[in-house]
């Protein structure tokens, strides 16, 4: 009997290879995101004319040292179907020991990390295929395959209009915003509709790591010595300067409903930024309108997820235990597949029995009503 002992809050679901070409309207399929072939014998997906995304890191899961360091071009037709289909991917999660999985974009991962250029007017049918495809793919199992839909963001009433077109979809808990909107900053309060309509219509938001704002993409990195070095180290600095946007906004004092989540940018600076955002809270807020504390914030309206950060971890009690939620970050290389359960061990072993079940289960099932096995 498989033994599942957490609930990952940071996965990935890898799109299906011809997902946009079936789909979109036929003049805007050469606009949106399709699989090439590479010089170097590998895969890639490209959107419209930007520059290629390889397969490679993003499909890596259970891989060995020895094979990631080969570092052989991936192809479509290795990837481990778990990947992509449904089916596959429960085999893969009681493999791992994971019970639910919370799934994010792979390939489109890019767009919301403004990585990439589309097409302004081919982006939100991109978006509205990713996200009826999403509400599919979990429609098989909606208690252990928990969805991420995409939040458009080329004005406010287009965010709200497929926040509400996908709220009448099943299986779709969740939106994922870019790190930056298309159009000003998450600070702006021409905002104030979305963050509205995501509580009233009982949405969890995300922003996922990505480029911060003073960055050169990554495609430009890549291009320069130790220019990916730069991008892995200090790429979760996005995470801050968007939820540094989204606090002082206000929008969590005024919707103390609306929840939003850090994924994937690690938790060892939570305790300087919430210490600081008190020191500003206490300088400049009061005077401003706000009603609440950033404290109160911490557990009720935000919360973040990560793999491993021993630092962290030693720093649980500033941050508090109910803000935190493990993820095992499958199918990227990074990913704890097949060996979440020793990782577990591993990295929270050593924590009081209640807390470690807060962070790999707890608080994750809470959130998305994540119903445990029977046995």
């Amino acid at each position: 009997m498989t033994r599942h002992v957490a609930i990952s809050a940071d996965d990935h679901l890898q799109e299906p290879v011809r997902l946009w070409q079936e789909r979109l309207p036929r003049s805007l399929v050469q606009r949106g995101p399709r699989l090439i072939e590479l010089d170097n014998g590998g895969h890639a997906f490209q959107i419209g004319d930007t520059e290629p995304k390889p397969l490679d890191i993003l499909v890596a899961a259970g891989q060995t040292i020895e094979q990631k360091r080969e570092q052989v071009p991936a192809r479509w037709e290795n990837v481990r179907s778990g990947f992509w289909e449904p089916e596959a991917r429960l085999a893969d999660m009681d493999l791992d020991g994971v019970w639910a999985s919370v799934m994010y974009p792979n390939m489109m991962l890019d767009v919301m990390m403004n990585q990439v250029d589309v097409d302004p007017e081919a982006k939100l049918p991109i978006i509205e295929v990713y996200n009826d495809h999403m509400s599919e793919f979990c429609s098989v199992d909606p208690n252990r395959l928990i969805g991420y839909g995409l939040v458009p963001t080329q004005s406010a009433e287009q965010a709200v209009a497929e926040l509400e077109r996908v709220r009448k979809l099943d299986h779709v808990p969740g939106m994922l915003l870019p790190v930056q909107p298309d159009v000003s900053d998450w600070i702006d309060p021409i905002w104030e509709p979305m963050w509205a309509a995501a509580e009233a219509l009982g949405f969890i938001l995300s922003v996922h790591a990505g480029k911060p704002r003073w960055m050169p993409r990554r495609s430009e990195l890549a291009k320069m010595d130790h220019g990916m070095a730069i991008y892995i180290h200090t790429g979760y600095t996005s995470i801050i300067e968007a939820l540094t946007h989204i606090f002082w906004s206000g929008c969590f004092d005024r919707h103390p409903g609306l929840r939003v989540i850090s994924v994937e940018g690690d938790i060892g600076w939570i305790p300087h930024w919430k210490e600081r955002a008190d020191r500003v809270f206490s300088k400049f807020a009061v005077d401003q309108g706000f009603s609440t504390h950033p404290h109160e914030w911490f557990g009720r309206n935000f919360l973040a997820t990560f793999e491993a950060d021993p630092i962290g971890i030693r720093l649980l009690d500033v941050i508090g235990d109910d803000v935190l939620m493990w993820a095992s970050d499958y199918p990227h290389s990074a990913s704890s597949f097949p060996d979440s359960v020793n990782h577990i061990q591993k990295h929270f072993g050593h924590l009081p029995e209640a807390t470690r079940r807060k962070l790999t289960w707890d608080t994750a099932a809470a959130l998305y009503d994540i119903t445990p096995p029977t046995a």
